[in-house]
């Protein structure tokens, strides 16, 4: 078999990226990864694995299929690094008044909610935090180490020549037919799993993937003493040893992922409301999102070339979204399975045909 020959390109390697290669491999695919080292919004985001529109009480889209796939998908890849990097995690939701503890209630009559919400609110006991209310307690949610798993599946690929840590040069790829060719490496697929910088892909263009930067602050607070996570105007996230993430913010300007003291300033303004202990602030990281105007992500086979494949606009449900629809897109690429239209590519081809005119 060839060194240089391979059955898929993986450009990319954030959780889409890093899901996509799991599928492959699970088809006995053989898969090369090319990724720049460096930060992406995979490695900067605080792994709250929580199905829970936290700010309403209702389900993301999906949800109920998106856990039931991520969550085993987690726990393999967690059993094959041997590496603690998946655990079920309350979230407490602190109320800011009655009328919120109420719709609480009112939601857990919704189907399956009940499955995530817990109707046995909890009292604070902690002098630390500031919940006048009682709390909300989520079942079925989890934190996931995305960095660790990140990096624990990069060394694994390195080991079996199958990453190239690398910046993708998009004018070196060579489209023939059913076949790719990028410098010294050639393959029948290519999947672009790129997050954010898909903005520079001269392919995927024309596809409405907007970029939310979102910026966390780690914070040492000993008196805190947390357990579980807290959401109230941001999510609370223990680290152990004392440390706390904090965040994350959303944004639309300043596109980069270099931190701001904007950003410092609103999340410790905002902590400051949640707890009453002190704190000091060790690390502050940033990282986009792709985000698309109609809050569904995008996968599919791109208008022209047959094979190339785009695996995009999780936005900050990534964690949630990957496993599945990294599924739903190999078995498109592999066994002709049809992607649901509200997902798939094709509904923005039209903006493709409008691009291709000017």
């Amino acid at each position: 078999m060839s060194r240089t020959h391979f059955d898929a390109i993986v450009v990319g390697f954030g959780l889409s990226g890093l899901s996509v290669s799991k599928r492959l491999e699970e088809n006995n695919k053989k898969i090369l990864i090319i990724s720049e080292a460096g930060s992406n919004a995979s490695k900067v985001a605080g792994g709250v694995f929580n199905p829970v529109v936290l700010k309403k009480f209702n389900l993301a889209w999906n949800s109920q299929e998106l856990y039931e796939n991520a969550v085993p998908f987690y726990q393999q890849l967690q059993e094959q690094f041997q590496e603690n990097l998946f655990s079920e995690k309350s979230i407490l939701r602190i109320f800011k008044s009655a009328k919120e503890q109420n719709d609480w209630f009112s939601a857990l009559g919704k189907p399956v909610l009940d499955y995530f919400l817990s109707e046995d609110l909890k009292s604070n006991t902690n002098p630390s935090l500031n919940a006048p209310y009682k709390m909300g307690v989520t079942k079925h949610t989890a934190l996931l180490e995305t960095s660790k798993l990140l990096k624990a599946y990069e060394r694994y690929l390195k080991d079996k020549d199958w990453f190239l840590d690398a910046s993708f040069q998009y004018n070196q790829l060579i489209l023939d037919n059913n076949r790719v060719q990028y410098k010294d490496y050639s393959a029948n697929h290519i999947i672009f799993c790129e997050g954010a910088s898909v903005n520079a892909n001269p392919y995927f263009g024309f596809l409405p993937i907007q970029g939310n930067k979102g910026e966390y602050i780690s914070i040492k607070a000993k008196d805190l003493q947390l357990n579980e996570m807290v959401k109230g105007s941001f999510f609370i996230i223990p680290q152990g040893k004392d440390i706390y993430k904090f965040g994350a913010t959303y944004s639309r300007d300043f596109l980069d992922d270099s931190i701001s003291v904007d950003a410092r300033t609103q999340l410790e303004q905002k902590l400051k409301e949640m707890i009453t202990c002190d704190f000091e602030v060790i690390d502050q990281e940033a990282g986009i999102r792709p985000t698309v105007p109609d809050r569904k992500p995008i996968l599919g086979q791109h208008p022209k070339h047959s094979a190339m494949y785009i695996c995009n606009g999780f936005g900050s449900r990534g964690i949630l979204f990957a496993p599945t629809l990294s599924k739903q897109l190999v078995e498109a690429i592999f066994s002709d399975k049809e992607i649901p239209k509200e997902i798939n590519v094709s509904r923005f081809y039209d903006d493709f045909e409008a691009a291709s005119s000017l």
